[in-house]
């Protein structure tokens, strides 16, 4: 959904147990500066994130990380004088229900690449055993983000600026806690994570960057443990079938066939 100035967003299920980040666009036509006001807790004091001016729609999103453990709703809000206009979306392994707008899909573990525009979610339950997981972009910085049920990684691929200061914020004691929402800035135009290990649950990976950048932004899953498998029991096979037969064997099967 789009918010204007004066207007609120508010989603009051999460669940306990479950992080969620809400993915925060400039969407100004003008280079306007973008304060969203933050509420998660009745307690606490509403915080603002601070999006950078942009020129249409061409700015990298700000991630908010909250977990459902410690509070059930979360509302951003423009204030009434504000001219800027932000596009939001709210992820985790279950949301958004409401897909209208955005690709949502199934990552296979087929190791091949595929793109990962802007508003893409992909999803999957990793096979059993060892995965790897591939992130590439060869043209420019690309920022994209892993979920799990109560995890998060922040990944910038090809690492040029970086992150903006406040782009990604966590609030709360849970999606504060070390390990909870993590950040891996990668100089090269190519990441590799060969050790995600499938036990069953959902993971979640998006693109959190701008429309020019998330163009050449790939994703690749690949089962490796399956693949060992194979491998191995193949060479068994193999073996099996081209074992040398010794001179004493080959005399009693030729005398065998002999008599």
């Amino acid at each position: 959904m789009t918010l204007q100035g004066g207007q609120s967003a508010r989603c009051a299920v999460l669940a306990k147990g479950e992080l969620y980040v809400a993915l925060l666009y400039n969407s100004s036509q003008n280079d306007q500066i973008a304060d969203v006001i933050v509420v998660w807790s009745n307690e606490a004091p509403p915080t603002h994130v601070t999006l950078p001016g942009t020129t249409g729609d061409q700015g990298p999103a700000a991630l908010a990380f909250v977990s459902g453990t410690d509070t059930d709703f979360l509302t951003l809000s423009l204030g009434a004088t504000s001219a800027a206009s932000v596009d939001v979306v709210l992820v985790s392994t279950t949301m958004p229900t409401n897909t209208k707008g955005l690709i949502n899909a199934v990552l296979p573990a087929d190791g091949q690449l595929r793109d990962l525009p802007k508003y893409t979610r992909y999803h999957a339950v990793p096979p059993d055993g060892w995965s790897q997981l591939s992130l590439v972009d060869k043209t420019s910085q690309f920022l994209s983000f892993e979920m799990r049920r109560a995890g998060a990684i922040v990944r910038v691929v090809n690492k040029a600026t970086g992150l903006f200061d406040g782009q990604v914020q966590k609030f709360g004691p849970t999606a504060n806690a070390k390990g909870a929402v993590d950040i891996q800035e990668i100089p090269y135009q190519t990441f590799v994570d060969p050790a995600l290990k499938g036990d069953g649950q959902t993971w979640v990976w998006m693109s959190a960057d701008s429309l020019r950048n998330s163009l050449n932004g790939q994703i690749g899953l690949q089962g490796i443990s399956v693949i060992s498998a194979f491998l191995v029991s193949s060479k068994v096979a193999v073996k099996t079938i081209v074992r040398p037969l010794s001179p004493k064997r080959l005399k009693s099967i030729f005398t065998k066939q002999t008599k």
